[in-house]
């Protein structure tokens, strides 16, 4: 049986790698850093501090470090059937009948808007200009950059070699489609997307967040002023038994736990669309839970 014909891709990956890679190394770098003066500090504020900025830092490296993944491992390939676009985990199948131009930048009659947080290595995203026209981003450089029309979106996409793409899409559509394959796009993880825009998910993200860190902060700015603590009192009011204030370490950690369980567990059931009325009800629940730790610690002190 006579192989498919297919042309296969590389996305424009030079000014991404040299961007990407150094960006992932230096917080990754300073990730050991803090590590390394983490455990040798401590408890107190310095050390909560230090907890916070290691959580921090964190969070943009994981998401430098998978559009590095997603760069290393992308490809543009066209096939008699229609153009597949493989970016990371995120994949696209347009069949060749809906494939209506591919124009350059230069010829582009739409104005062309930029998608969230363009990187080197990273233009993705969708970006809705009009009910009636919106553009996908999969591309690395703006140097090589197609737009694909369909009646669906604009995609954009940027192969290492423009011309040599377009002259194998002139070539598969002279050997003509042999199937009409379905329109697939599969994106892990969009419902992440949609948690961040729902209101109540993100602004309970959000305050959560800040009081979290605010109880953190709290309770390593009394740990320097008081090394124990007294948890009862005598019908005078005057403390009883004593005990380290290290103990209150309990409160931020069963706060942390607290914020987690909610945000996943909401996360959970914003999958599907009739739960998810009660995922914002829980994740509505999370901040005033963080807070009551707050101010349990604020009595405690």
């Amino acid at each position: 049986m006579a192989k498919k014909p297919s042309f296969t891709y590389a996305p424009s990956r030079g000014k991404g790698i040299l961007f990407l890679v150094p960006l992932c190394a230096g917080l990754i770098a300073l990730e050991i850093f803090l590590l390394r003066h983490f455990y040798v500090t401590d408890v107190g504020l310095q050390f909560f501090l230090l907890l916070i900025a290691l959580l921090l830092i964190a969070v943009p490296l994981v998401f430098l470090l998978y559009r590095l993944y997603s760069l290393l491992f992308s490809s543009y390939s066209l096939e008699r059937d229609g153009l597949h676009i493989q970016w990371g985990l995120r994949n696209e199948v347009i069949p060749l009948n809906a494939i209506e131009w591919i124009r350059s930048p230069q010829e582009m009659t739409e104005d062309v808007p930029w998608s969230v947080l363009p990187m080197p290595g990273a233009y993705l995203g969708t970006v809705t200009v009009d009910e009636h026209l919106t553009f996908e981003f999969l591309a690395s450089d703006t140097s090589t950059m197609l737009f694909v029309g369909t009646p669906r979106s604009i995609y954009a996409i940027s192969p290492q070699n423009p011309t040599a793409f377009l002259n194998g899409f002139e070539r598969i559509l002279q050997m003509g489609a042999l199937t009409n394959v379905e329109w697939t796009s599969t994106r892990p993880g969009s419902w992440l997307l949609e948690a961040w825009q729902d209101k109540p998910g993100r602004y309970s993200l959000i305050f959560s967040l800040i009081i979290l860190i605010s109880l953190y902060i709290f309770v390593g700015l009394r740990f320097q002023v008081n090394e124990t603590i007294s948890l009862s009192f005598s019908p005078t009011g005057e403390p009883l038994e004593e005990i380290s204030s290290t103990n209150m370490l309990v409160v931020p950690i069963a706060a942390t736990i607290i914020w987690g369980i909610g945000m996943i567990l909401g996360l959970l059931l914003f999958q599907r669309k009739e739960n998810r009325r009660v995922s914002e009800l829980i994740w509505g629940t999370v901040p005033f839970a963080v807070a009551q730790c707050l101010a349990a610690a604020i009595m405690i002190f």
